[in-house]
C-alpha cells in the first residue's frame, strides 16, 4: 500500500508478531482502555480476533505505525464490516501515549478511510464515541467525519463525588464516489 510521504503515520496490515508485552500492556493501562470495551486482554485473545476476522471476512485490523521508525503506536480496524449495504465501523486506538494529542489518530483515520472506500468500496464508515472522549471526537472531525446524532446518558462514569452519565456520539463519513440515488 503507498505511503503519504507527508504522513507522520501509516497503516501496514495488523499480525501475530505485533502482539508483544508492550501491546498487551496498552489494554492493562487503565488511561489507554477508558473509553475501550477491551482491557486486559492476552495475546491468546488478540490472536483469537485477529483470526475470526480473517476466516469471516467481517473486519480488517491495521497497525497504525510512525513513518520513519515504523514503530507501532496504535490500531485501526475497520469493522464490523456489512457488505450488503457496504457500511462500516472505522475504530481507532492510540495505544502509546507518549504520542496522544500530536494528530496522529486523524491522519491515521483519514487513511483507514481512504482503505474502506478505495480498496473495500464501502460507501459509509461511523464510529460510536463516549461524549466524554473529546480527543476522539475532535481526532474524527478532523479527519472529515461529521457527527450524525448522539444518544443522551449511555454511559456511566464513576468518580470521587458519585456516577456521572456521558453520550455516545455518532460520527461518520460518506464515501464521495457514492451518490445518495446511484446505488452502485
Amino acid at each position: 500500500m503507498p505511503q503519504d510521504t507527508q504522513s507522520r503515520v501509516f497503516l501496514r496490515p495488523l499480525t501475530e508478531d505485533d502482539f508483544t508485552e508492550k501491546y498487551l500492556a496498552w489494554f492493562a493501562d487503565p488511561e489507554v482502555t477508558r473509553f475501550l470495551e477491551a482491557e486486559n486482554i492476552t495475546r491468546e485473545d488478540a490472536i483469537d480476533h485477529l483470526r475470526q476476522g480473517r476466516v469471516n471476512d467481517a473486519w480488517r485490523l491495521y497497525a497504525i505505525c510512525l513513518t520513519g521508525s515504523e514503530q507501532h503506536i496504535g490500531n485501526l480496524k475497520i469493522g464490523p464490516i456489512h457488505w450488503k449495504h457496504k457500511l462500516s465501523d472505522l475504530v481507532t486506538i492510540i495505544g502509546d501515549r507518549g504520542v496522544w494529542g500530536r494528530g496522529l489518530a486523524r491522519e491515521a483515520i483519514r487513511q483507514g478511510a481512504q482503505i474502506a472506500f478505495e480498496e473495500l468500496g464501502l460507501r459509509k464508515l461511523s464510529a460510536s464515541i463516549d461524549s466524554a472522549n473529546t480527543g476522539s471526537i475532535k481526532a474524527y472531525t478532523a479527519a472529515g467525519f461529521e457527527v450524525e446524532t448522539s444518544l443522551k446518558h449511555q454511559f456511566m462514569h464513576p468518580g470521587p463525588d458519585g456516577t456521572t452519565l456521558s453520550d455516545k456520539v455518532y460520527v461518520s463519513c460518506f464515501n464521495p464516489d457514492f451518490s445518495a440515488g446511484n446505488g452502485s
